[in-house]
Formats: structure tokens, sequence, C-alpha cells
């Protein structure tokens, strides 16, 4: 933009020249041959300036032409600087990247002695506690004592306080008083199994009976008033399966869609005066197992509905009851 200011400037102050030369020779009021000298002086002298501005002019042009030519190259070596640039920082982060997983296979190779360490160390431990069961068993009922005192004899063998008795059951000495404290440590910091047969399960002494009262292995009653036996609850449908208590070998199973099942009572009119007990009716939804009998004392009929699971799932239904006379259909 500053050049071609600057030519405009120039052509501008050849033409305010001509103008006043003209001027010069319309004011003046000589003879023609000294017109004639003026004008020719005039011609020259303008001639003589347009060279110098053209030579300005053409100076110019070479410099804004060498300044082009620098910009070329100093651009030039500013791509050939961020291309060096560019290559520097790729080696950059292929070296990084090499590290990084120099330093991941050293952490994982660290993690896995870590994991080993500590599985020998849970091994030791649970070796250890082993031993510590193992010396607490009582001889008499082959069973880890939930809690103190745990009896000594002079010989330092342990036995329960149930089983208890005038002599030792392991070196048959007189048992006498003596009582471990290192014992009942013991037993207050190591985990209990459940009680239960079929439970593998084991807890510390705090939640241990919290568990057990929950356990779906724990022993129930047949809910069948009729029928006697104790079986563990996960075990109850098996028991169901001989049919000694309930009307299905299998329970019905009640889809999501209707959520309803039915059952059918028999009455024999000739035992509508006596007490009655039905076999029960099992039933399955969403994998739960309920079962439905009813029972009559004199001229009351009760209809008694039963879960099989802990009180927190039994909490989660609401089961709704309909009893009433049944039709058969007319064929």
């Amino acid at each position: 933009m500053s050049l071609k200011r600057s030519v405009d400037v120039m052509e501008r102050n050849i033409k305010e020249d001509e103008l006043k030369n003209k001027k010069n020779c319309t004011d003046l009021h000589i003879d023609d041959d000294e017109i004639d000298n003026k004008a020719s002086d005039l011609e020259i002298k303008s001639k003589e300036t347009s060279k110098t501005y053209e030579k300005k002019i053409r100076c110019l042009e070479l410099e804004i032409e060498s300044g082009n030519n620098n910009y070329e190259e100093l651009d030039d070596a500013n791509k050939k600087a961020l291309t060096e640039l560019n290559v520097i920082m790729e080696e950059n982060k292929k070296q990084h990247e090499a590290q990084i997983e120099v330093l991941k296979a050293q952490h994982a190779e660290e993690m896995e002695a870590v994991r080993t360490k500590m599985e020998e160390v849970k091994d030791e431990n649970k070796c250890l506690i082993d031993q510590m069961k193992e010396k607490i068993e009582c001889p008499a009922c082959m069973e880890i004592p939930r809690s103190g005192p745990v009896y000594v004899c002079p010989n330092g063998h342990f036995v329960c306080k149930k089983c208890k008795s005038g002599s030792c059951p392991t070196c048959r000495v007189a048992m006498g008083d003596g009582k471990s404290l290192l014992a009942v440590l013991v037993i207050e910091n190591i985990d209990h199994k459940c009680k239960f047969v079929y439970c593998e399960e084991v807890f510390g002494l705090d939640k241990l009976e919290d568990h057990e009262k929950q356990c779906k292995h724990r022993i129930v009653s047949c809910p069948q008033v009729s029928c006697r036996e104790e079986v563990p609850l996960s075990k109850l449908l098996d028991h169901f399966g001989n049919l000694t208590c309930t009307n299905d070998a299998v329970p019905q199973v009640i889809d999501n869609t209707s959520k309803s099942g039915q059952g059918r009572f028999r009455i024999i009119s000739n035992l509508a005066n006596k007490n009655i007990i039905w076999k029960m009716y099992t039933f399955s939804y969403q994998d739960k197992s309920f079962a439905i009998f009813p029972t009559k004392s004199d001229d009351f009929y009760f209809f008694t509905m039963v879960m099989f699971d802990s009180d927190e799932e039994c909490s989660k239904y609401t089961i709704e009851m309909e009893v009433h006379e049944w039709q058969p259909t007319s064929k």
C-alpha cells in the first residue's frame, strides 16, 4: 500500500507541474521565439522530472521485489523450522510412549508380585487360623466354641462349657476350673462357619447370628399341620415332592401377566362337621415359592399362605386371597 501511494503522489506531482507550465505559458505575453524557448526548456525539465520519478519508482519496485524475496526466504525458513520441530515432537512422543510401556510392564510385574505375596500371606494366615481352630475345637462335641469360658485342663487341652465334666476328655486327668483367656480371644477374632449343614458361608461372631436367622438352609418345620418333619428350608420343596403333604409334586408356576393361582379343596359331606386338614397347594412366582393350606375346626375355616424365604424378601410381596364356593362347569 505504501508503494502505490508513493507512485500516485509522483504522478500527481507530474500533472501539477504540466498544468503550471501551461498556465505560465498562457500568462506570459512574450514573443513566439521566447515562448518556444520556454516551452522547450519546460519540456526538457518535464522529461528530466519524469526520468527522476521513473528512477524512484523503479527503485521502489526493486525494494518491493527484494522484500518479497526476503519474505519468501523467511517463510521457507519457518516451514523448515516447523518441519524440524514436528520431527522432534514425533520422536519425543515415541520415546514417551516407549517409556510408558516400560513403566506399565514394570507396574504389572510389581502388582503381580504383590498379588503373589498377598496370596502367600493369605495362605499362611489361613494355615495358622486352621491350626488355632483345630487346637480350640472341643474334643467332645467336635465343635469350635462360639463364646467363653473355654476350660483348659492342666495339660493344656481345651473343652467347651457345654461338654465340661470332671475329667479331661483328651487325657482323662482331673479337669479343674482352669479357663483359657487366649482361647476366648481366638474365638472372638476368627470367622465361624454357619451351623446349618448345607451352608458353607463363614462370618465373624458379630454377624453370624443375624445370618443364621435368615439362612436359606436353616431348619424349618413342614407347614403342613399333620406333618412333623423338620428339613432345611432349601430342601423343603424336595420334601413336598413325595406328595404326602401337598397335592403337587412340583409348584404351579404363576406367570408375571396373570399374577394369580388357584387351588380347590373338596369337603366330603360326611365329614362336614369334623375337623379337616387338607393337603397344600404350592406355587412359584418370580422364582419364589409359596404354599396355601386350609384347615377346618368346628364351623370355622382357616386359609394360610406361607412364603418360603427370608423376612426381608417376604416383606416385598403382598398377597390377596379370595375364598368362595366352587361351582363346577356344566357340560
